[in-house]
């Protein structure tokens, strides 16, 4: 924010190959004598302006920040329009096999396909008609929400501080849950789900003494990724544990199976022997106290772990080091402290755990942010070519043309997507016509969950099935006549 520091600083101190230099001057005199330190700063428009100079020949984002306080906190005219003037270019092509030596890629796994689903198009997660407001106050921060996500989804949420961005996020990858029987959530059983945080760099504080390659071992021993256990809508609190073995009581999920189009899971209770299990519906134990759900949140992380290869990927110290290394972290900086680490390589650090499990859905808060120009100019570049999809809360015009190809407005309590304008996804035939009804939205989030897809034996018995249904097959004769 050129604007705040022009109005604070008295001083500037140059920081440049290990040497520090004195300008007894404001920022707008030290911008006017030393214009190209200033056009090097990260800014929300000019993130990785600094990339762009070292590609030679690419656009330059320029401008200020002042104007994304449009359209609740971007610009109208910041997403092109794919006509009159070209987008911001967000200069990301240096970033590759033939990249500045000093920018260090960043890589992500391909996620593989979900298992259960047909193609990247059918919509794996859903928000329906969700209110939502925090303990303990009466303000309704969300009142009529609806968004639906596939893999193909490349989603920039966008509004004024505190219209429910984060909120909304939260929701959706199930930090938090909406109000008791006002809407409703979805995300496919199977589904992995990456959430990268604003204030990410927490999940590192209790670990500065480790290595980069202790904190994963740490983090993912027994195939399990610890953060996620953390969250309140996974960790079973003291009363919780012991409410769960009283008599009677669900004790712990120790299956699962999809009997149609609903998912059954099998119960042990306390006080009874270990094989003598329930095998229950979601819909029942939805309705059971909130420890039971947590069980059976648990229990679907187990699942997916199990389907990502996390569970039989070895932890060992080349694995770890390979992994590492797809983040533009090399072995001296695996093996060293994580107290030790710049900003941006911690940033690294967080980016290359949360790619641990293969996820087919990234989920970011302000990641332009936190992130130092070279980071953000990789991880662009790693999102543009990740074959998952990708939400990101964000303020940066140039950011969101590159990586998006719609935006979802949060404002008064509802959520308004659109697609920016040169990149809109085109319909398929069944969403056409269920769009001429009028019920287009209720088909996606219907079709969701019907989102299964057949064997190659199942095929084969359901024509059977219909050709049988249709009876024998009566001879055709021709009647002579005489």
């Amino acid at each position: 924010d050129y604007d705040f520091l022009a109005d604070v600083l008295t001083d500037v101190i140059h920081l440049h190959d290990k040497n520090l230099t004195y300008y007894p001057m404001g920022f707008r005199d030290f911008q006017s004598l030393k214009p190209e330190i200033v056009a090097a700063l990260p800014s929300p428009d000019n993130a990785i302006s600094k990339v762009a100079s070292v590609g030679g020949g690419l656009n330059e984002v320029g401008g200020s920040s002042a104007s994304l306080d449009k359209m609740g906190g971007i610009d109208e005219t910041t997403v092109s329009d794919g006509r009159d003037s070209p987008a911001p270019k967000f200069a990301i092509s240096s970033i590759g096999d033939n990249q500045p030596s000093h920018i260090k890629p960043i890589r992500f796994p391909d996620p593989g396909p979900l298992e259960g689903v047909k193609n990247r198009s059918k919509c794996i997660m859903y928000m329906k008609d969700v209110s939502f407001t925090y303990p303990g106050t009466t303000k309704q921060i969300l009142t009529a929400a609806n968004v639906k996500i596939t893999q193909d989804s490349r989603a920039a949420l966008v509004g004024l501080n505190g219209a429910g961005k984060t909120t909304l996020m939260k929701l959706l990858i199930g930090e938090l849950s909406p109000d008791e029987g006002v809407g409703d959530v979805w995300q496919h059983h199977n589904l992995r789900l990456a959430y990268i945080a604003q204030h990410s760099m927490h999940h590192l504080e209790e670990s500065i003494n480790n290595t980069p390659l202790e904190y994963l071992q740490n983090r993912f021993y027994l195939g399990r990724d610890k953060e996620i256990a953390k969250r309140s809508s996974h960790n079973l609190s003291k009363e919780e544990l012991a409410q769960s073995q009283e008599r009677g009581a669900i004790c712990e999920i120790i299956g699962r199976q999809e009997r149609g189009k609903t998912l059954f899971y099998e119960c042990r209770r306390a006080g009874r022997k270990e094989n003598d299990t329930d095998w229950e519906p979601i819909t029942s134990l939805q309705k059971k106290d909130e420890f039971v759900m947590k069980m059976v949140r648990n229990f679907d992380e187990k699942l997916k772990a199990m389907h990502s290869g996390m569970d039989l990927r070895p932890l060992t110290k080349e694995e770890v080091r390979l992994h590492l290394a797809e983040f533009g972290i090399d072995e001296d900086l695996a093996m060293g402290k994580i107290k030790r680490m710049s900003g941006g390589q911690k940033s690294r650090l967080v980016l290359a755990a949360a790619m641990w499990i293969n996820p087919h859905i990234i989920a970011l808060d302000e990641p332009t942010n936190y992130l130092d120009n070279d980071t953000l100019a990789a991880l662009t570049k790693a999102l543009s070519d990740f074959k998952g999809g990708v939400l990101t809360i964000s303020h940066n015009k140039a950011f969101i043309n590159e990586l998006c190809n719609e935006t979802w407005l949060v404002g008064d309590g509802v959520v308004k997507a659109q697609a920016i304008a040169g990149k809109e996804k085109k319909l398929s035939v069944a969403e056409r016509r269920a769009l001429k009804k009028g019920d287009g939205e209720d088909f996606s989030l219907t079709e969701a969950k019907d989102n299964k897809k057949l064997t190659s034996a199942e095929r084969k018995a359901a024509k059977a099935a219909a050709l049988a249904a249709k009876g024998p097959i009566k001879d055709a004769y021709h009647v002579r006549k005489h």
